[in-house]
């Protein structure tokens, strides 16, 4: 059976999700520097680009809102044409994502996926996901557990340095990211493997981080697009600072298919930074 394309659709929330925090529109943001970013990321598997992110960012005082909009196009037999739609907010502690809210909305042809989530604390206290998860005997159950000491699919990918002023491989790579979706609940363990110089869309040098999907609850242990991504050693995420903030964010994700590499890559990407006089827009 051929994995790619629920391989493709397991992974478009995160894929879309974690390549930068956004800012929503409406939501109140911190009085005082506020760092905008602007970019837009390309999706492309084995060099074919299949779809595309248009984002903008904006960082205040420990604080983020965040939204995105993407989509993919029908020019191959591995994906048809779909969209999603995240958005969510929290707070960042230290070197810790807290978030708030996580919402999401996918479509593909008659299909549509929602996911309406609340956290504190790192743990989820309301959680809405539409459809629910199949009823199957071989599949993992979610207990309460699961759903504490987590982040969201928007949280999972972005760094806090914290009160460093430089970023170490080791440090940002090496950690494991506990992710709720709505559904399930995988780990994301990540490993510093070398560091880059990057030139297109953003100039300066990246931090490549390895990774490894772990599956923990919510899945079916036999399906065969599971067993693929748990198997996988070719998962990437390439991550760089954004100027004015102590924050890193994705500038390329590199997950391997059987039909080579699924890349999603950071074309346009501008920071600035402006004086907010008011705490609302």
């Amino acid at each position: 059976m051929d994995v790619i394309r629920p391989l493709l659709k397991s992974l478009a929330p995160i894929v879309l999700a974690a390549v930068v925090h956004v800012a929503q529109p409406g939501v109140a943001v911190a009085q005082g520097a506020m760092t905008e970013l602007r970019a837009t990321y390309y999706i492309a598997i084995a060099g074919l680009t299949i779809g595309r992110a248009e984002v903008e960012g904006r960082f205040a005082r420990g604080q983020y809102a965040t939204a995105i909009s993407g989509s993919t196009f029908g020019i191959s037999r591995f994906v048809s044409d779909a969209s999603a739609i995240l958005a969510g907010n929290g707070r960042i502690k230290g070197t810790t994502v807290l978030p708030s809210t996580y919402n999401m909305q996918t479509r593909e042809g008659d299909f549509g996926t929602l996911v309406r989530m609340a956290m504190s604390g790192g743990a989820v206290t309301d959680v809405f996901a539409q459809p629910g998860l199949v009823e199957a005997s071989d599949r993992i159950p979610v207990l309460q557990r699961h759903k504490s000491d987590i982040v969201d699919p928007i949280g999972a990918f972005v760094v806090s340095l914290g009160e460093r002023t430089d970023a170490d491989g080791e440090f940002v790579c090496d950690r494991t990211v506990r992710v709720f979706d709505g559904w399930q609940r995988f780990d994301v363990a990540l490993h510093f493997k070398r560091t880059t110089d990057v030139r297109s869309g953003y100039r300066g040098r990246a931090i490549v981080c390895g990774a490894r999907y772990i599956p923990v609850a919510g899945h079916r242990p036999e399906r065969e697009a599971v067993q693929f991504m748990a198997e996988n050693k070719r998962l990437e995420v390439w991550l760089i600072p954004v100027r004015g903030t102590n924050v890193m964010v994705p500038y390329q994700f590199v997950i391997g298919t059987k039909a080579g590499n699924l890349t999603v890559t950071a074309r346009d990407f501008e920071v600035s930074r402006t004086e907010r006089r008011t705490s609302t827009r």
